[in-house]
């Protein structure tokens, strides 16, 4: 039957927008090794960031993993924090409101694709949608009543097309030298009123994607070890 909405109608050039690929929660310690080393080659490679892979957050984070079903190679990856079990990264910099700290909330960071898998033919980039896509469904599959992410300056228009709100908060996050970072927040469970009338909105609230694989329960943390403890023992 046809859509009564025609904004809410997928463009029919978008409905194979992620063939070709898959995106997961990481389940072992292999599979986090690997999202993990796609980071690595990111941050530290391409960017020249000295950020340990894994880190103090890891163990205690979920990690989401684009596969290119080709290959069977890992291409982009991103990490949620839940803040039940601990402070976000963010609040190393931050001092959030009380209304976010909150067990209930998840920190989106570590976002790392692959720069020959960034280039976009479509509208729309498959990878980095397909992350963000898997990032709003597992979000809400597992409670999270909002999300923060911190953004350089001059990237935060695209999470505000995706109903991120900015705070107005900036600070250099120093183990990303020096850059300045942008805090923004969210909460998914309102994206139907929140996104705007676009692409964005049709492609998170009525687009169904197989590729998108959300877990049917909730993939375990500590796929990694708790690095603090590491360093804790060889220095004792």
């Amino acid at each position: 039957m046809e859509n009564p909405n025609k904004s809410d109608t997928v463009p029919t050039e978008l409905e194979t927008l992620l063939q070709g690929f898959r995106f997961r929660v990481c389940w072992t310690p292999e599979e986090m090794a690997e999202a993990l080393e796609v980071r690595r080659r990111v941050y530290c490679d391409h960017a020249g960031y000295s950020v340990p892979c894994p880190d103090e957050y890891d163990h205690r984070s979920w990690v989401l993993r684009a596969d290119d079903v080709r290959t069977g190679q890992c291409v982009g990856t991103m990490r949620l924090t839940p803040r039940f079990g601990g402070p976000f990264e963010c609040e190393e910099y931050f001092e959030l409101p009380a209304h976010l700290r909150t067990s209930a909330g998840v920190e989106i960071s570590r976002f790392a694709i692959l720069p020959e898998y960034r280039r976009a033919t479509t509208l729309v980039p498959a990878v980095s949608f397909g992350l963000f896509r898997l990032c709003y469904d597992f979000a809400l599959a597992v409670g999270s009543t909002f999300q923060v992410v911190c953004s350089k300056p001059e990237r935060t228009w695209s999470y505000v097309a995706m109903s991120f709100e900015p705070t107005g908060r900036t600070a250099a996050y120093e183990k990303l030298n020096g850059c300045m970072h942008e805090l923004l927040t969210c909460d998914f469970s309102n994206a139907p009123v929140n996104l705007p009338d676009n692409v964005f909105r049709t492609l998170f609230l009525y687009a169904e994607f197989p590729e998108v694989m959300v877990p049917d329960r909730r993939p375990p943390l500590g796929l990694v070890p708790d690095t603090r403890e590491f360093r804790f023992a060889v220095g004792a």
